[in-house]
């Protein structure tokens, strides 16, 4: 259920056009919760990017990639030193 919340959340961020919020939604979670958030789709089938208003997406598209490229940084790095030791 939770989970459900935050994708409603994040969802309505973007489509608001609000970087600020949604910036600090993504700044509470893990990596691997970002990651996971950021590749849900809505009950319409839609990606939180696919949300952002025309005038707005691109500066959205920009954050999200940010934190979806840091995530998957972390995520990924985080287990290569899992095995390297």
């Amino acid at each position: 259920m939770q989970h459900i919340s935050l994708i409603v959340a994040l969802h309505y961020a973007v489509k608001q056009g609000d970087r600020d919020s949604v910036k600090t939604l993504l700044d509470s979670l893990t990596a691997e919760q970002q990651l996971k958030l950021l590749s849900t789709m809505d009950k319409d089938g839609k990606t939180a990017v696919q949300r952002a208003p025309a005038d707005q997406r691109k500066a959205i598209e920009k954050v999200l990639k940010h934190y979806k490229r840091e995530a998957d940084f972390e995520v990924n790095y985080g287990k290569l030193t899992i095995f390297s030791h």
